[in-house]
């Protein structure tokens, strides 16, 4: 290119234009990242250097797109991921740095300002990130007799080799992990249905005391926690292995198999999480069996073969729901969305199978309930998570200078004594003092004035109520969180980390299951990790061991589904979807609750091989 020309071309000064835009993204982000005055810095050269050559070539990419209508395909879905990352960086790292975002319309103005600048650099990576997704190739999985017998040699195979990986893992933390809410649940285990509370699901409390019996039968209750580990494990082991089979069908190669075997069996978060005495180890095992049954329906089955696994299926997603409260809901909504993108000959199908898998769980929950002969109702506090710590943090920062009318209001839903308590990762604290002062008199059953309440506060701080919420979902959605690993600390003398290790299955009488490690030097390792944290320090491993990185993976699943037109598998995904959707109604970010997700994403990614055809 001659330098007449060079000057006269618009596209090159737009580029290197575009490409300062970026640097000032990149140098922002790197600035209340804990760089000092990042845009001062030397740095900044190369940083547009590189910048405006990766536009240069993204831009040479795009004009080699033949079909005009992909190209702005493209074009449009690598701005809007480029951007929503971009968002998530700025909003997460002002919290994690300043403790809220942006104030007023100009601050939050910036943010999307400064969002949309670093979106600039993100964009080129995104753009590659689509040109290998258009090359993943699609088609049918395996079918027919042969095939059966191939996939249940592969379920065989991969079930016993997930077990026998978790034995060592069940030795190191022999009998049990018995942490989170275990030490609730031991209790009312221990002195008999009648005290079993639906603050946790009744069907993971009812395990739990099968398993105690077993040790009052053995005489010892480490066996009866040991066998309640190896029955999990055991559960885990089928529909894991059931899930490599369900790989191997797609994708037709050995290595899918061997990596689905090491993710679900060798994988620190998957195999120390298994161990856990909490119910969201059974309940994210059943919840990746529904996702596999949901897909036999979707994609496997025809004909009389599809009305049989509709049945499994809602016989097996009315027990799931057993063990999460809030999964109903995900499900109800789902079937709503399904329904509405139904062919007309399947609408009412769809509708029927959804309307009584809504029914199935509220049907099984209520025949358990009769069945124990609890009459103990459910802790309705949990579900008003965010408000609470809305208010709080309004009663954090202006508790000085509110006027008579909004301090007695916003005291009537939070009492003042917890305003300087208000800790932005969890609601627990300020939730537990609400739940035994003011939630019967100013909550339950006061919808109308709460909701007119809420809104009324709401208009007045809008920056503490949003900032409130991204403060207590953060670790969802912002990649380089750490409050999900940390909010009650971490270490391993503590036992809390990203997973909580700690043994808490105390009873009344003073008595306690001990933890005795049959494989102390394991525990050990696996204590840094879980507990110490040390993959911080694994450049690029440690996004596997962060919460945000399942939801984005979830996400990105989904717009790929969109992008490529796969429409059966982007309506498949809305349930995972909406089952996140409801995480982020909830008191805290904790990997457990993320493990549902992580179990899923091999067999939502394995989708993508499967032609819309």
């Amino acid at each position: 290119m001659d330098t007449k020309k060079w000057w006269k071309d618009k596209n090159v000064w737009l580029r290197y234009v575009m490409a300062f835009l970026g640097t000032c993204g990149v140098c922002y982000l790197g600035s209340i990242a804990g760089m000092e005055h990042a845009s001062f810095s030397i740095m900044s050269v190369p940083v547009m250097i590189l910048l405006t050559r990766l536009l240069a070539w993204t831009e040479k990419q795009l004009k080699e797109t033949e079909d005009k209508r992909q190209l702005g395909r493209r074009v449009k879905y690598a701005a809007i991921v480029s951007f929503l990352f971009s968002v998530t960086m700025i909003a997460g790292y002002q919290l994690q740095s300043f403790g809220m975002t942006g104030l007023g319309v100009r601050g939050k103005a910036l943010v999307l300002l400064r969002s949309a600048s670093l979106s600039v650099a993100v964009f080129p990576f995104a753009n590659i990130f689509f040109i290998v997704v258009e090359k993943i190739p699609s088609g049918s999985p395996l079918q027919g007799q042969q095939a059966g017998r191939k996939a249940w040699k592969v379920f065989g195979i991969s079930t016993v080799a997930i077990f026998l990986c978790l034995i060592p893992v069940w030795l190191a933390y022999y009998p049990a992990i018995m942490s989170y809410d275990f030490h609730r649940q031991i209790g009312e285990a221990s002195k008999g249905f009648a005290w079993f509370w639906p603050y946790q699901p009744i069907a993971h409390t009812w395990v739990i005391w099968l398993f105690l019996q077993v040790g009052y039968a053995c005489g010892n209750l480490q066996t009866g926690m040991a066998c309640m580990a190896l029955f999990q494990m055991l559960v885990y082991s089928l529909v894991t292995g059931y899930a490599c089979a369900f790989l191997y069908r797609i994708l037709r190669k050995r290595w899918a198999v061997v990596a689905g075997i090491l993710f679900f069996g060798v994988f620190p978060l998957n195999s120390v999480l298994v161990l856990c005495a909490t119910k969201d180890i059974l309940f994210g095992t059943l919840f990746l069996l529904f996702i596999l049954l949901m897909a036999e329906c979707f994609f496997f089955s025809e004909g009389k073969r599809q009305a049989v696994m509709a049945v499994f299926l809602l016989l097996e997603g009315s027990l799931m729901m057993q063990f999460r409260n809030n999964c109903i809901y995900a499900v109800a909504v789902f079937g709503v969305l399904w329904a509405l993108a139904a062919a007309k000959r399947e609408k009412l199908k769809v509708i029927l199978l959804c309307v009584l898998l809504v029914a199935g769980g509220k049907g099984t929950g209520m025949a358990i309930k009769a069945a124990i002969g609890t009459e103990l109702e459910i802790a309705k506090v949990e579900m008003y998570s965010v408000p609470i710590q809305q208010f709080a943090r309004v009663g954090y920062y202006h508790g000085g200078e509110l006027d008579d009318e909004t301090w007695q209001l916003l005291n009537r839903y939070v009492p003042q004594e917890c305003w300087e308590d208000y800790y932005p990762p969890i609601s627990d604290g300020i939730k537990g003092i609400v739940a035994v002062t003011t939630f019967y008199e100013n909550w339950d059953g006061h919808l109308g004035q709460l909701l007119t309440d809420w809104i009324q506060l709401g208009i007045r701080y809008p920056n503490e109520y949003i900032d409130a919420f991204l403060e207590l979902t953060r670790g969802y959605w912002f990649l380089d969180d750490r409050s999900y690993a940390e909010c009650l600390g971490y270490g391993t003398e503590g036992r809390l980390g990203t997973i909580y290790t700690h043994n808490i299955a105390f009873f009344d009488d003073g008595s306690e299951i001990r933890h005795e490690s049959k494989f102390p030097w394991l525990e050990a390792q696996l204590e840094k990790i879980v507990s110490g944290n040390t993959y911080y320090n694994w450049p690029v491993i440690s996004l596997l061991f962060r919460s945000a990185f399942y939801l984005w993976a979830l996400l990105l699943i989904w717009i790929v589904f969109l992008y490529r037109r796969q429409k059966r598998q982007a309506v498949f995904c809305l349930f995972p979807l909406l089952y996140m959707g409801t995480m982020l109604l909830g008191p805290v970010v904790q990997m457990r609750y993320v493990f549902p997700i992580m179990l899923s994403l091999p067999v939502l990614a394995g989708l993508l091989m499967i032609s819309e055809e």
